[in-house]
């Protein structure tokens, strides 16, 4: 749709023309009033009620405490693979300096070279941080902003911004029928969800479960 403006006796009318060749709009004109109101109903029916928004919040932190204790399951088992190996080395070194054997200690050699290697990288993996509890109210406070508020963000933002809130809204580009409507908006995974719980008895569930 390409935008123009049309002369009145009195004053211009702004439009929005098809220009695609072979469509069977071509050329027909659909009012800016109509098509753009219509958009702005679109983004306002994504706009969730605050007890959905909390809702959300609350699964997004059961998630992030779950990715917390997830990470300090796997820390451990890599401190303890890394203990075992420590214990293994040492063992490897008893039997090597026990035998006289020279093949047998060019494989023991062979063996603690390779235990090393793995144990360095047990070590690594165990002294990495785990992410910061306190960091989920500032990893997810822009996506709950956007989440929160679409058509307000839209509203008031420069073209970039506007540009923005599309591609994170919709997964494909918005269409209009030849009735004069939109067809039904393919949103992306962040609004399904949201979508999907609006569908839900979400009154079921206990306020207890909902920790801000």
């Amino acid at each position: 749709m390409t935008g123009a403006w049309s002369k009145g006796k009195y004053k211009h009318y702004a439009y929005y023309r098809c220009m695609t060749r072979g469509c069977s709009q071509k050329s027909k004109s659909v009012a800016r009033a109509k098509l753009e109101g219509g958009f702005e109903d679109i983004l306002k029916r994504l706009q969730p009620s605050n007890r959905l928004l909390d809702l959300a919040i609350a699964m997004f932190k059961d998630a992030w405490n779950s990715r917390l204790e997830l990470a300090q399951a796997e820390r451990d088992e890599w401190q303890r693979q890394a203990e075992a190996a420590d214990k293994s080395l040492l063992e490897l070194i008893d039997r090597m300096v026990e035998t006289k054997n020279a093949t047998v200690i060019k494989a023991i050699e062979s063996k603690i070279e390779k235990l090393e290697r793995e144990k360095m990288l047990l070590v690594e993996k165990a002294s990495e941080p785990l992410p910061n509890a306190g960091k989920f109210e500032e990893c997810i406070e822009l996506s709950l902003r956007f989440l929160s508020r679409p058509w307000d963000i839209y509203k008031n933002g420069s073209y970039a911004v506007r540009q923005t809130v599309l591609r994170l809204a919709f997964s494909d580009p918005l269409t209009y029928t030849p009735e004069g409507v939109y067809g039904t908006p393919k949103t992306t995974l962040p609004f399904k969800v949201l979508g999907g719980l609006s569908g839900k008895k979400c009154e079921m569930v206990l306020l207890e479960r909902i920790e801000l």
